[in-house]
């Protein structure tokens, strides 16, 4: 009879362990969908920094390691976070957002292990959590400058040694396309291309006199030869054109609209296509379709180089400095100019 009983006792206790630990595994996978959900909720009603003036890259490390730890801590005691008004809410995780990369971030634990509700084991267990999550953001952001060290030393390689042989390149339009952070990083995420907006672009830019024409002109003057001219003839320049959604300085949403020029390899940028860009600018200025005060457009020109015999788009460059945009050559009320080479571009990266 004894051991009848203790055989039935020990079928309940495995079933109510197996019950326990079900229940657990149901109770924390509810528990990670609803903090996922509520910190979602909390990026979209501002709570988090805006992180403003600093480096894309540098900013979606900072909210996503900030966002971990926040996570990781709400899934260790829930009541932090629970009925708490705006106000504190929002001081809590911009505190947590400097603490987690200022000198004493190690900090954080001593704050855990006197506030939070846990035993030894759990807060041990969250302090790992919240290092493993800064570990794993600063490998993902390593891997993804090492990509693009590589993809900046592919170009250079093309425009250093290349540059004659390169004609119709689909290739690099494409890494072009891939990689629009090469004109800075501003120019992160522009979205995918939009059909109506890039050929009204297009054929703006047919209306610049002599943008086609490629002469003696179009070159340094170490580089005067038959053969060049011949290859230059062949290749393309490459156009990208971008309509983004975002806001200006006061907050107002506006769309940014885009336009990147790539001149052929061969060229040397000079006062001839200066003048090129001046008079892309102002046919966009004067078209009606461009007048709506939520438009403002940024032309970006890129060559291999700037001709060692130039002066206009050196002393415009010049002129510009102060203003703190690497390459502005013009600005208006709603337009900028940029001309860049690939050499400049990369001291901006």
């Amino acid at each position: 009879m004894d051991s009848k009983f203790e055989q039935q006792q020990k079928i309940l206790r495995k079933i109510n362990s197996e019950m326990s630990s079900f229940l657990k595994e149901i109770y924390e996978d509810y528990l990670r969908d609803y903090v996922d959900a509520k910190i979602e909720s909390y990026d979209e009603k501002g709570y988090f920094p805006s992180y403003l003036g600093y480096e894309h890259n540098y900013a979606l490390w900072r909210k996503k390691n900030t966002k971990d730890a926040v996570r990781s801590i709400y899934l260790a005691d829930p009541k932090v976070f629970t009925n708490l008004n705006t106000k504190p809410l929002k001081i809590i995780i911009r505190m947590l957002d400097k603490l987690l990369v200022s000198k004493e971030n190690d900090a954080i634990f001593d704050v855990l292990d006197d506030v939070l509700d846990l035993n030894d084991t759990q807060v041990n267990l969250l302090a790992k959590q919240l290092k493993s999550t800064t570990l794993e953001n600063i490998i993902s952001t390593i891997e993804i400058l090492q990509k693009r060290e590589l993809a900046v030393a592919k170009l250079k390689e093309l425009m250093d040694k290349h540059y004659e042989s390169v004609l119709e390149t689909p290739d690099l339009q494409k890494i072009i396309e891939a990689n629009t952070w090469l004109f800075g990083s501003q120019y992160e995420l522009l979205g995918a291309e939009e059909d109506t907006f890039t050929k009204i672009a297009q054929k703006l830019r047919k209306e610049i006199k002599g943008v086609n024409e490629i002469g003696l002109d179009d070159l340094d003057s170490d580089d005067h030869t038959e053969v060049v001219i011949q290859g230059l003839n062949r290749q393309v320049d490459l156009f990208l054109a971008r309509k983004q959604y975002t806001f200006d300085a006061l907050g107002k949403p506006i769309y940014k609209c885009i336009i990147v020029e790539i001149k052929k390899p061969s060229i040397s940028l000079n006062k001839k296509h200066l003048q090129q860009l001046n008079d892309y600018a102002e046919i966009i200025a004067k078209y009606p379709g461009f007048n709506s005060g939520k438009l403002v457009f940024e032309l970006i020109l890129i060559g291999r180089k700037i001709s060692k015999d130039d002066f206009s788009i050196k002393a415009q460059l010049q002129s510009h400095k102060d203003k703190g945009e690497l390459g502005l050559v013009l600005q208006a009320e709603k337009i900028k100019c940029y001309v860049k080479d690939w050499y400049t571009r990369r001291i901006q990266t």
